[in-house]
């Protein structure tokens, strides 16, 4: 793990314990998966705005903690943090799956022919189950 990666799941880790929340909770507070929460944490992945962004709302940082983390500063929380909404888990989802978005950011790292195979295979799931629901 990087130096970087290591400050930041350090950084995630105290503020997760301090809100006593999960590292599942957070990841569905953050509405991501549990895996691309795991890859930000590990280094396996930088994140993207978006991700980040989302870590950074669950956790109840300041907007921009990940760059003060990277820069080698601690993250600010909110300035109004009253700690983690109770069950972060069972919150209805807004906007698009997590799983979906997820299997998305994977497919985009595929090569187009794999992207093509995946999307028809999909494709072709989804008829031959409508075939026999509707026979």
């Amino acid at each position: 793990m990087s130096e970087l990666a290591q400050r930041r799941d350090e950084a995630m880790n105290r503020r997760r314990l301090e809100l006593g929340m999960t590292w599942r909770q957070v990841a569905a507070a953050a509405r991501i998966s549990y895996e691309t929460l795991r890859a930000v944490r590990k280094g396996d992945t930088a994140g993207g705005e978006l991700t980040l962004s989302s870590i950074e709302k669950a956790l109840h940082w300041s907007p921009g903690a990940f760059a003060d983390i990277d820069s080698g500063h601690e993250p600010l929380p909110l300035a109004d943090d009253t700690g983690p909404d109770p069950e972060p888990a069972v919150r209805p989802p807004i906007g698009p799956d997590p799983r979906a978005q997820a299997f998305l950011t994977i497919l985009q790292g595929e090569p187009p022919h794999v992207q093509d195979a995946v999307l028809r295979g999909l494709q072709d799931g989804r008829t031959s189950s409508q075939g026999r629901d509707s026979a």
